[in-house]
């Protein structure tokens, strides 16, 4: 594996959301789900009005320790088919397990236990944080910013995936098997997994953040973020630290190779920041 100098991240945008987690392009639409909100937005980058879809009926506590409690948690989005996005719930609490699927405007809840407590076997504790669709396999990103630091990627059988969803869950039928990536620390802050995604030539590349936190549920600290791209056996082969510092939650590929990212600040008042980053053909 070779390092690379950091990489400078071009500001586009603050977000209408706080704790931006997971986003999906999909032609001039970006598609953006919140940890601490129960709402899909959509962003036109052709410059559009906002739009927002309800994904969980209900009102979050305004208290911040309540929030944290009662939120859905969405941590990952992505996209199943042209007209399908899915919506994952981190699993790091027992109401944490819950999914959405959005196909033609329509919102249908998905009951993440029966996989997520099965992974729970594997993880001491467990907290997905992105996924994407892979050829016939569904990888989910486990994010190790527990205690254990159990940085790992989940691989699903889609056909699998898609028979639970149409019965309105996630099973445990659908697992093949759990790679798992150590990814080292970042200033001596251990980095967590937080996002994959596919550039366009089929690249995959993941964002992994340094939290000072030994708990998947408390927030701390962020010393940085950085970029990276795993080879055909899922091998780390390239990384980059990104600038300016911040915790990058959500990866998504332009058809014409731009990445666009966003982050979370922890902060309720501080609005998500949009990022791009243009020229990763060297990546």
């Amino acid at each position: 594996m070779s390092d690379h100098p950091s990489l400078s991240l071009t500001h586009l945008a603050d977000l209408q959301l706080s704790a931006a987690s997971a986003l999906v392009c999909q032609g001039d639409s970006l598609w953006l789900v919140a940890d601490d909100a129960l709402v899909l937005q959509r962003y036109s980058l052709s410059g559009a009005p906002r739009e927002e879809i309800v994904l969980l009926v209900g009102e979050l506590p305004r208290e911040a320790a309540e929030r944290k409690a009662y939120k859905a948690d969405f941590e990952a989005l992505l996209q199943l088919s042209d007209d399908a996005l899915l919506a994952l719930g981190s699993g790091s609490t027992a109401r944490r397990r819950r999914g959405c699927l959005i196909q033609a405007g329509q919102v249908r809840r998905v009951d993440l236990s029966p996989l997520y407590l099965e992974l729970e076997q594997h993880f001491a504790e467990l907290n997905v944080e992105g996924a994407l669709v892979l050829g016939e396999q569904l990888l989910l990103a486990q994010r190790g910013n527990g205690a254990t630091a159990q940085n790992a990627l989940v691989f699903l059988d889609l056909p699998q995936v898609l028979t639970d969803l149409a019965a309105g869950q996630l099973s445990a039928a659908a697992l093949r098997r759990i790679l798992p990536l150590a990814l080292g620390a970042l200033d001596g802050v251990p980095l967590g997994l937080t996002d994959l995604a596919l550039d366009p030539q089929g690249r995959l590349y993941f964002s992994a953040a340094a939290e000072a936190s030994a708990s998947t549920y408390l927030d701390g600290a962020c010393a940085g973020s950085l970029l990276g791209r795993l080879d055909q056996d899922f091998r780390i082969a390239w990384r980059a630290r990104l600038a300016p510092s911040a915790k990058i939650e959500g990866l998504a590929f332009q058809a014409d190779g731009r990445l666009l990212l966003v982050a979370d600040a922890d902060d309720p008042q501080r609005p998500a920041p949009l990022f791009a980053l243009d020229g990763l053909s060297g990546g």
